[in-house]
């Protein structure tokens, strides 16, 4: 199957059953694509990512960790909230 062929199957789902791929897309991305070597960082990124790294390595105490847990967890409730949002809109 083409991607065009892909493309035309999900425009022609109800908006509901696309909402549903999105988060099932969403769950299993990491499982699908190999984000890792997708991509290169620009020189930007690169200086915004060292400056982020050095203001933790300097004032650690102003982060708040979180675990994989507690963040998957954080995202569940973003898209149901998202969810339920979009469905009480139509």
């Amino acid at each position: 199957m083409s991607v065009e062929q892909i493309e035309a199957t999900i425009r022609a789902l109800a908006p509901q059953e696309r909402r549903q791929l999105v988060g099932w897309l969403d769950d299993h991305r990491h499982e699908l694509v190999d984000e890792a070597g997708d991509f290169e960082l620009s020189n930007g990124q690169k200086a915004e990512l060292l400056r982020r790294r050095r203001e933790y390595d300097e004032q650690p105490e102003r982060f708040v960790r979180v675990d994989k847990k507690s963040l998957n967890r954080m995202f569940t409730r973003v898209r149901k909230n998202v969810a339920a949002r979009l469905s009480s809109a139509r």
